[in-house]
């Protein structure tokens, strides 16, 4: 979770978690149950040339009742996602085929997206026609090894736009500093620009202009990120 507690609520609405680390060369187990440890963190032997964390859970069905489901469609565009948020990372998606019901999703897939962003965005317009051929795609260090930030944007033909922004992976959809500070450095410069071919036109571009119509996607990775509240 965006905020360090996901996996402590999981862990209380579960009738059973299981937690494995790979770290420094040595795997690491440890059960619980409703939130409490059913055995003590133990080592598990060695783990070569691999590193991370597993988990398992079963919703507890005191909580959720015994016809609790997951829902495959939802998982699986969350998913695709962090695969394009997460530039070069590769995710496999793996479903039984008896839970996918009727969904028009596959049982296996490979997300792995080089273009992070820009894939995302080429995806989401699915063919639309737009003024520029390619999207506005790049990305940039933030100083004193803060984070960083990757952008796509492109503007339909249509007019129809959006801005989804995210923070760490995790969609803000109230907008936030990240989204103002965008708006302002495009429309900035756009004038300097027009500036530089001598449009002097282009000096009454706001960023208002640059975004109304323009389909934005934006990532951001913040070391110590703050935010007003969970939401």
């Amino acid at each position: 979770g965006l905020h360090g507690v996901g996996i402590s609520v999981v862990n209380a609405l579960s009738d059973y978690l299981a937690i494995e680390v790979a770290r420094d060369g040595k795997l690491w187990q440890q059960e619980y149950a409703r939130g409490e440890p059913k055995t003590k963190l133990k080592a598990a032997g060695t783990a070569k040339n691999r590193r991370g964390t597993v988990v398992h859970f079963h919703p507890d069905p005191k909580i959720f009742g015994n016809s609790a489901t997951f829902q495959p469609e939802r998982l699986y565009r969350m998913a695709r996602s962090k695969a394009y948020l997460f530039r070069g990372v590769e995710i496999r998606w793996a479903c039984d085929k008896k839970l996918l019901g009727a969904a028009d999703i596959p049982a296996k897939e490979r997300f792995h997206f080089q273009d992070g962003l820009k894939s995302f965005l080429e995806s989401t317009l699915d063919g639309r026609t737009a003024i520029t051929q390619t999207p506005f795609a790049g990305e940039a260090d933030f100083p004193n090894k803060a984070g960083r930030m990757e952008w796509a944007i492109s503007w339909p033909e249509d007019g129809e736009g959006f801005m989804h922004s995210y923070c760490n992976t995790i969609p803000t959809p109230k907008g936030g500093a990240h989204e103002t500070g965008l708006r302002t450095a495009l429309a900035r410069a756009l004038k300097a620009y027009g500036e530089l071919v001598g449009n002097r036109q282009a000096s009454q571009i706001t960023a208002e202009d640059t975004a109304t119509g323009a389909t934005i996607l934006l990532s951001i990775f913040l070391k110590d990120p703050a935010f007003q509240g969970q939401t």
